[in-house]
């Protein structure tokens, strides 16, 4: 075999000289395979950084600082130092898991380096450390947005695309002004000592129902367990007659019912309210599992005042059914003038019948929030 002494150097030509000797064929090819290898290894080592310096400077672009913004979705402008407080987690269609929707963590377990947060940090003060503009990111939630860069409680560096926080309702935007200090909730325990008020009926008799109501717990034990009931009622007797002074007929009381308000008229600057049979309306509302409760005055009530901004922002975040009506939630004060009996159910032995709780509406407050009070839409007074 003929080697062409320019083909390789000196120093490898002698110490090959087995090659020379050998018929062609496989050993000269696998020789030239090893001798380029650590060439070709080094082109494909390059090609790999190549590729993942472009992948990462896709998904991961730094994001452009800025010193403040304003919200499509809110109006509002938000700036570098500004604090802002917590809502409740959104509704996640998607995951039955309870995480917020707009509000991120770091997460080195994460592909992207992300993920939801899912304490509840609902009612926490945030102060907004940095304001991020993202064009490309692994994190589809980032991905040409902005994001709020946060402090949050127990020193949680929380990251939140402001524009989805707004949207999942986990932002509080405004407050609502109404103050129910003093006053009692309507609810099964109070509905229960207004029915009583108007039965009559002695609290010897309705001693273990208001136990079960005043202290589920123990009405749960006592269930099981009715000769212990019977040292205790004596006790509960006393209770419940010290209960039922007081709450007392033409008393005034705080009623949460959703309401569905449909069009804004900007020119009056109210909603008007769609009347519905299942939520605040004309007609008896189902409150408890043998009340109802009736605003007569709701004629007077049919309409929301709304400021614009607040207006335009419940408009924004949440969308109309069929007819045109969008969800939201009332606190209703009111003075319960008289109970009666619903004529359309009849009374028997074994049928006690619904009892009507009659109302006379004072002031209304409508939020956008069904378990706290914030996002808040507007009101009426009488």
């Amino acid at each position: 075999m003929f080697v062409r002494k320019s083909a390789y150097p000196e120093n490898l030509a002698s110490s090959l000289h087995i090659i020379r000797h050998s018929p062609p064929g496989n050993i000269r090819t696998k020789y030239l395979f090893l001798r380029k290898k650590p060439e070709i290894m080094r082109h494909i080592f390059l090609l790999i950084l190549l590729f993942t310096g472009s992948i990462h400077s896709f998904f991961a672009q730094e994001a452009e600082k800025l010193k403040k913004y304003q919200s499509t979705v809110s109006k509002s402008t938000y700036s570098k130092g500004d604090t802002i407080v917590i809502g409740d987690m959104g509704k996640n269609v998607f995951s039955s898991k309870k995480k917020y929707i707009g509000i991120f963590v770091k997460n080195k377990k994460n592909v992207c380096g992300y993920s939801e947060l899912d304490t509840v940090i609902a009612g926490s003060k945030c102060v907004i450390k940095n304001i991020l503009s993202f064009g490309e990111h692994c994190t589809f939630d980032f991905k040409n947005s902005v994001v709020f860069e946060l402090q949050g409680p127990n020193n949680l560096v929380l990251f939140m695309p402001i524009e989805k926080a707004l949207q999942a309702k986990e932002l509080i935007v405004f407050t609502s002004p109404f103050n129910p200090k003093g006053l009692e909730y309507l609810d099964d325990r109070t509905i229960f000592l207004l029915n009583l008020e108007y039965s009559k009926e002695t609290s010897a008799d309705n001693a273990f129902n208001y136990c079960k109501l005043a202290d589920p717990a123990k009405g749960k034990a006592y269930e099981f367990n009715r000769e212990e009931f019977e040292k205790e009622k004596a006790a509960w007797i006393k209770k419940l007659d010290a209960a039922r002074k007081e709450v007392n007929l033409k008393d005034t009381f705080i009623i949460r019912v959703p309401v569905y308000l449909n069009k804004y008229l900007f020119e009056k600057g109210e909603f008007q309210v769609f009347d519905n049979p299942d939520a605040y309306g004309s007609k008896p509302l189902k409150y408890a599992s043998d009340s109802k409760v009736l605003f007569d005055n709701y004629k007077t009530f049919s309409t929301i005042k709304a400021a614009k901004p607040n207006a335009d922002f419940f408009l924004n975040v949440n969308t109309a059914d069929y007819n045109g009506n969008r969800k939201s939630f009332a606190e209703v004060k009111a003075i319960c003038t008289s109970i009666n009996k619903d004529p359309t159910v009849m009374v028997t032995a074994d049928n006690p019948g619904i009892n009507i709780l009659h109302f006379t509406i004072l002031e209304i407050y409508v939020v956008d929030s069904e378990n706290r009070n914030y996002n808040y839409i507007g009101m009426k007074r009488k």
